[in-house]
């Protein structure tokens, strides 16, 4: 028996054990890596499989470290400063950033990307690098300390040298960490055949595990009975992963999730955000394309905040709300077929204008406003209903020829209410006293032909000329910006354009910016001052500086499109796509959207992705709306329009 068993501890093994979980690693933490990539918008594979290379160097020294004598501990020792120094520049990272005078800078940057990342989309495509850069470096240290802790020589073996591999390492927590690289942006961005990647990752992980321990001539059988199980089970992956998955475990989570539905303050405060930030779903919307979701218009500014105003003229028609050759833009007529989730409201959820709402147990009718819609009662989770909608969408050579401000329709979407204090500007600080009074901005061209603004005291029964009125306003500084950017443009659009530009350019994207100083409108602090915001601080100060510029303009609240999902067959809202954006009027084509919201925000960052998502065909309304998947037919939200 003896005998027996030391012949069998004898036979040759199927691979040299070092060999064996050396390639076991690298292959697991190569599909690590390369699903890690995705969660950076335009990282090469390449990086990634740089990441690994260094990872596997590292548990190569580790092991040639361990040959050593005398020196084995030491050596071992310093291959680990010198990994992580590996890992940080295959990430990317300038060497000089680890300069005593940089290295401030460098932890400042990596803590604000760490905690932008727990706000923004994947893959991230922001502007801010930090965020990916953070990515990039977690993604290269995860690499290299699964590397060191799968190869690192345990207490007991110090006094061995070449310590074989099936006697050293820490491979369970080494594995641990590549499930990681693996399982998170499964998680974040969901994967185009996610069994077939689970049956791949199940075979690298006994690979990497035993591999190692199999003698040869029984190791050959198994390897070969497991290239046939794999081969047999990838044509099940893929029927197991058509376009209705056998298990929805998205939606079978969120049924032990809270029954109790979301509700959402539209208006805006330009204090800390508080709309619902859970990751619920709230909305599912079908239709042929995507758009922005409208909840409500904000097109009355009191001197603070953008509000819902009061009827325009010609009532709650929704022709009011529209350009007068709209009917003879057909395909610009949309239905939408909305079905609430874990949601409550009274606002019908439409795009553009909408123009008629059907298929409802609910009675609704027109809001204060044309074209937006409101029941006598809340919808609740499962409601549903039809929504008949008409959504310009005009090419850039059209809007570069139209006028803007002139149709007279649109003369009370000129017009601003500002706090006036009687003299200069510059003194009004903190205890000035100041009166709302209301200015009437002319149209466009108007004012580039020398039409001045009109004020108007309503307490003192008076008015005045609005450009001194607002030089001594609490939007001075505002206004002079806008005759600045005014000067730079020939055309509305150009304007347009070019205050979108200036809004893109050293403003920072933050849900809690702080408070303006004492004394401050809010959107001109914003403007000037701190430069720092959500969405509900971009699309105010725009509307507020195209109406300065003589474009009818409104603030417009409701959600970004969210991810497609054809399992669902819908576009799926989370409470974390609740947006705030603008419309501005071209006389030509009647309201268009713009969003000066920054890219790689968490709603801005679907609108970014809707084009690239819709050539890669990701199922992204299954995992959590973090990428915009493809829908049928693309085009519903252009980028040349926003920015």
């Amino acid at each position: 028996m003896e005998a027996s068993a030391t012949a069998q501890r004898r036979l040759p093994a199927l691979l040299p054990p070092s060999i064996a979980r050396l390639g076991g690693f690298a292959a697991l933490a190569l599909l690590g890596a390369l699903q890690w990539q995705r969660m950076v918008e335009g990282l090469s594979s390449g990086r990634a499989v740089l990441w690994v290379l260094v990872a596997v160097a590292a548990a190569a020294a580790v092991l040639w470290a361990d040959r050593l004598r005398r020196l084995r501990r030491a050596c071992t020792l310093a291959i680990v400063p010198l990994a992580l120094l590996a890992a940080y520049v295959s990430a990317g990272f300038p060497l000089v950033l680890l300069k005593p005078r940089r290295v401030d800078e460098l932890g400042a940057g990596l803590s604000q990307g760490a905690e932008a990342l727990a706000g923004v989309q994947m893959p991230y495509a922001g502007a801010d690098p930090w965020p990916g850069d953070t990515l990039q470096l977690l993604g290269a240290l995860l690499c290299v300390t699964a590397a060191l802790l799968a190869f690192w020589p345990r207490d007991g073996d110090r006094t061995q040298p070449a310590a074989s591999a099936g006697t050293r390492g820490y491979p369970f927590l080494a594995l641990a960490l590549l499930l990681i690289l693996v399982a998170s942006p499964v998680v974040s961005l969901g994967g185009a055949k996610p069994v077939a990647l689970g049956l791949v990752l199940t075979a690298l992980t006994v690979a990497f595990l035993w591999l190692e321990r199999l003698p040869l001539r029984p190791g050959l059988g198994i390897a070969a009975m497991l290239a046939l199980a794999l081969a047999g089970a990838l044509p099940l992956a893929s029927a197991a992963d058509g376009e209705d998955p056998w298990f929805d475990y998205k939606a079978f989570a969120e049924g032990f999730g809270p029954d109790e539905p979301l509700a959402f303050d539209w208006g805006h405060s330009y204090g800390p955000l508080d709309w619902p930030r859970e990751g619920s779903e709230v909305l599912r919307v079908a239709t042929t394309r995507p758009s922005y979701w409208k909840m409500r218009n904000l097109d009355d500014f009191d001197g603070i905040h953008w509000l819902e105003g009061d009827i325009r003229p010609g009532g709650t028609d929704p022709e009011g709300d529209l350009a007068p050759a709209w009917r003879s833009h057909a395909a610009w007529r949309e239905s939408l077929r909305v079905t609430l989730r874990r949601m409550r409201t009274r606002d019908v959820l439409g795009a553009g204008t909408t123009l008629a709402v059907e298929d409802t147990a609910r009675l609704v009718g027109p809001a204060g406003e044309p074209g937006a819609w409101r029941s006598q009662s809340e919808f609740r989770s499962g409601d549903s209903y039809t929504v008949r909608a008409h959504v310009p969408r005009p090419r850039p050579d059209q809007l570069a020829q139209s006028s803007a401000g002139a149709d007279s329709r649109r003369a009370a979407d000129l017009n601003l209410t500002v706090p006036y204090f009687g003299r200069a500007a510059a003194t009004a600080v903190a205890g000035a006293r100041a009166i709302p009074i209301e200015i009437r901005f002319p149209p466009f061209d108007a004012g580039r032909d020398g039409v001045v603004p009109h004020a108007v005291f309503p307490t003192l029964m008076r008015s005045n000329d609005g450009n001194r009125a607002l030089r001594r306003s609490a939007f001075a500084r505002t206004w002079a910006l806008a005759k600045q950017l005014k000067r730079e443009t020939e055309t509305p659009y150009e304007y347009v354009l070019e205050v979108n530009r200036y809004l893109q350019d050293g403003f920072t994207y933050d849900e809690d910016p702080g408070e303006i100083a004492p004394g401050r409108a809010k959107l001109d602090g914003f403007l000037f001052d701190t430069r720092t915001g959500y969405c509900q601080y971009f699309s105010g100060a725009m509307a507020l500086l195209l109406r300065m510029g003589g474009i009818p303009a409104r603030v417009v609240t409701g959600f970004s499109p969210g991810g497609y999902s054809k399992s669902k067959r819908a576009w799926i809202v989370r409470d974390t796509d609740a947006h705030s954006w603008v419309e501005a009027w071209f006389d030509d084509w009647g309201w268009v959207t713009f969003d000066p919201t920054p890219a790689g925000t968490p709603a801005r960052s679907q609108i970014a992705a809707l084009e690239r998502a819709a050539e890669v065909g990701s199922d992204s309304g299954d995992a959590a709306s973090d990428s915009a998947g493809s829908a049928p037919r693309t085009g519903g939200v252009r980028p040349d329009l926003l920015g």
